[in-house]
């Protein structure tokens, strides 16, 4: 199963959402009105004609009256947002550290650069993450290794955060992944026949071989040309193997590609508690606040303290392929 959501891209705002929130709603409202019993023929006919005309154009002005109005909604204490991966990929190492905004607040992350950040493994070896060492500004909330540092799968990673008196937590072990055999592409047939500007109607399909001994869980990012892309804006990519045979056998991408491009592709292995939050975040990015939309809540996190966000712990497979100009 693959759930298609949106979501931030990294580094975006995380708002928390307020529990009193609520959905205005307009209603209508129409009378219906008795014709009388002597009313002429012609008469009828001209009411008839009359309301006809009018009462759609009314519906039409009621329909375009609206005033947008902020409500005035209970804010929620700022909390900590602690974004964290360790991967079996020398370089992929990083714990990020922000605060939450309010729900109207506009602009960037209040980012954190005093915070004490360690990651230790289960056989007692630790590693500390220093600041933003190379000192970018685009980097500021960003904490890296002191020195190389890769996971190992089979291993369980605890993360502990320290700041202003207050201690944050996470475990999360580090799963194999299934290694991708090899990619293949098409174009779509949808995309074709709508025939974009941009050439872009070439999806890639994914081979790869799925363990039946275990339940796995994948996080999956498409590149073009070195950059990170999606298909929308903000979306997240998340499968599991359920009912999923032995094969992997052409599953398409949900990006597209243009003759020339170089393509790549990047799964993630997920523990339970990662495929969770994941699939939370999709539920609350594509909610649409209808009345049959659940009610707004964060996603679970792995994170003890009371801090948002999650520790994502990952073995990582990737392949890539050069599209043909032909």
């Amino acid at each position: 199963m693959i759930s298609h959501g949106k979501h931030g891209k990294h580094g975006s705002t995380l708002r928390e959402v307020p529990a009193n929130l609520t959905t205005r709603t307009r209603i209508f409202r129409g009378t219906l009105r008795e014709v009388p019993a002597n009313l002429t023929t012609r008469s009828c006919i001209f009411r008839a004609f009359r309301e006809s005309f009018f009462l759609p154009f009314i519906a039409i002005l009621l329909a375009s009256c609206e005033e947008t109005v902020q409500l005035d909604i209970n804010q929620v204490p700022q909390r900590v947002v602690i974004e964290a991966q360790v991967t079996d990929i020398p370089g992929l190492q990083f714990v990020r550290v922000t605060r939450s905004a309010g729900f109207y607040e506009p602009g960037a992350t209040n980012r954190v650069a005093d915070a004490q950040v360690i990651i230790r493994d289960d056989s007692g070896e630790q590693m500390q993450f220093v600041h933003n060492p190379g000192g970018s500004p685009d980097s500021v909330g960003y904490y890296l290794p002191a020195s190389g540092y890769t996971g190992v799968a089979g291993q369980t990673y605890t993360m502990t955060v320290s700041l202003d008196g207050q201690t944050y937590e996470a475990i999360d072990k580090l799963i194999r992944v299934t290694k991708i055999d090899s990619l293949g592409y098409r174009p779509n047939v949808f995309r074709e026949r709508d025939e974009p500007s941009d050439g872009k109607i070439w999806e890639l399909l994914i081979y790869a071989k799925e363990p039946q001994d275990t339940e796995d869980n994948y996080l999956i990012k498409y590149y073009r040309n070195d950059s990170l892309v999606y298909d929308g804006d903000t979306d997240v990519y998340v499968l599991n193997d359920y009912g999923v045979g032995e094969n992997i056998d052409g599953v398409p991408s949900s990006v597209y590609y243009a003759p020339g491009d170089k393509a790549r592709v990047e799964m993630y292995s997920l523990s339970r508690d990662g495929f969770l939050f994941y699939s939370d975040l999709v539920t609350v990015l594509n909610s649409d606040g209808g009345m049959f939309s659940p009610p707004p809540a964060n996603p679970r996190s792995n994170i003890s303290g009371g801090a948002m966000g999650f520790f994502q712990v990952s073995a990582m497979s990737s392949k890539e392929v050069s599209l043909s100009n032909q």
